[in-house]
């Protein structure tokens, strides 16, 4: 379609259906719904966003597309290779709509504000989590932690461990508090940060606890340098202040690392995964193939992406990931503060992310491919808008103008 059919109306807010398109489909993955009607929004905004795109945008390669698209090229190669494509297919599903999340930030994000309104869908959607989390606690303290986080009724959690989708949350939430300070969005920034914390001690997750401690640490160190172990510090004090009003439980869950849930029973889930990839080096069994006691992944990325996807799978992932930190690092140096802030929430989000991948992750959930190409898809779009449009959002007077006119 020409865009002098498109109707002058549409053609004008065009640019609002990629981050609406991103913004439902975020709020939608931590809501159950009997049919995927997020995926159906973000399917057809997505649509939307395509045709009725301005001339005015311009059209160029974003720099993280061809390490994205690597990385779905070797995961289909290796479905494909799979000892059981029926199940690798099944549960690989979801990275389907994290490719297309990926696709719709990198192309039809327009500007800083549509960043700035995925952030805070991010800071809502964990708000809302770690409240409902606290709530069901309080209201059955007689259930287990796997009761909690299942009776929570969210896709994101199935175990407690899956609180660390909310600690990957929390540089975000505090570089959008730092950034605007006196804004609503500070508010639910700070909101979601405190009720994380306390979601964390509830569910007693020490791979949560280690990724915000170090994701946030890096969030600190980067905005304000001298203050990074200050905000480390500060963080732990926090997280043994609220563990102690729970008798130390998670504390207590150091003291004897080496119970069945702790590091021998990893070290029995690496062992296995180290087998399979010694079986098959080149192109392993098959995505989502592992399976150890019951239990199909590995509490460790690396290992379970090597063990089911070879060596070209963990290549893959690892060029990804670096690309990602590479190109995230650069935008962190960029001399204007507005111009940066985006770039300090991705990458030290994309920091606890590889944290987490070495203790907990796994890509049978659905959360953790959304999480790995929406940072993806942000640092790729503020690195491109740097590169192709200096003159829309990067310089200091018109970034001044751009946060007035779209703060919160």
């Amino acid at each position: 379609m020409s865009s002098s059919r498109v109707p002058v109306s549409i053609s004008r807010h065009a640019s609002v259906f990629g981050s609406a398109a991103a913004c439902l489909y975020v709020a939608g993955i931590a809501i159950p719904f009997e049919w995927d009607i997020p995926l159906v929004l973000l399917a057809l905004l997505g649509i939307l966003a395509t045709v009725f795109r301005p001339r005015s945008i311009p059209s160029g390669t974003s720099p993280l597309v061809l390490p994205v698209l690597i990385l779905l090229v070797v995961t289909v190669l290796t479905i494909l290779h799979s000892q059981d494509i029926h199940r690798s297919m099944r549960l690989s599903a979801p990275i389907l709509p994290a490719a297309l999340l990926f696709f719709l930030i990198t192309e039809h994000f327009h500007c800083l504000r549509d960043i700035r309104l995925l952030c805070l869908t991010f800071c809502a959607v964990g708000l809302g989590l770690a409240t409902g989390l606290i709530w069901t606690a309080w209201r059955a303290p007689w259930m287990s932690t796997y009761q909690w986080a299942i009776s929570l009724g969210s896709p994101v959690f199935v175990v407690p461990n899956d609180a660390t989708f909310l600690a990957l949350l929390c540089p975000i939430s505090a570089v959008l508090a730092f950034h605007a300070p006196r804004s609503k969005g500070a508010i639910l920034a700070i909101l979601a940060i405190g009720l994380t914390v306390c979601a964390i001690c509830l569910l007693r997750s020490r791979a949560a606890m280690l990724t915000l401690i170090g994701s946030m640490t890096c969030a600190a160190a980067l905005v304000r340098p001298r203050l990074a172990l200050a905000c480390g510090l500060a963080t732990v004090a926090c997280l043994l202040l609220v563990d102690a009003s729970l008798d130390f439980r998670l504390l207590g869950k150091f003291r004897d690392p080496w119970h069945d849930e702790g590091i021998s029973g990893r070290i029995l889930l690496w062992s296995s995964a180290w087998g399979m990839f010694l079986e098959a080096p080149l192109l392993g069994h098959g995505p989502r193939t592992f399976t150890y006691a019951m239990t199909p992944w590995a509490h460790n990325l690396y290992l379970e992406v090597l063990a089911e996807q070879g060596i070209v799978g963990l290549l893959a992932l690892g060029f990804a990931l670096a690309r990602g930190l590479a190109s995230g690092w650069r935008i962190t140096r960029h001399p204007d503060v507005e111009a940066r802030m985006p770039g300090v929430a991705s990458f030290s989000a994309l920091v606890g992310f590889c944290i987490a991948a070495a203790l907990e992750l796994s890509f049978i959930r659905q959360w953790v491919w959304i999480v790995l190409f929406t940072l993806l898809g942000i640092i790729s779009r503020v690195a491109r808008l740097q590169r192709d449009r200096p003159e829309a959002g990067m310089g200091r007077e018109s970034n001044r103008r751009l946060v007035q006119a779209s703060a919160i």
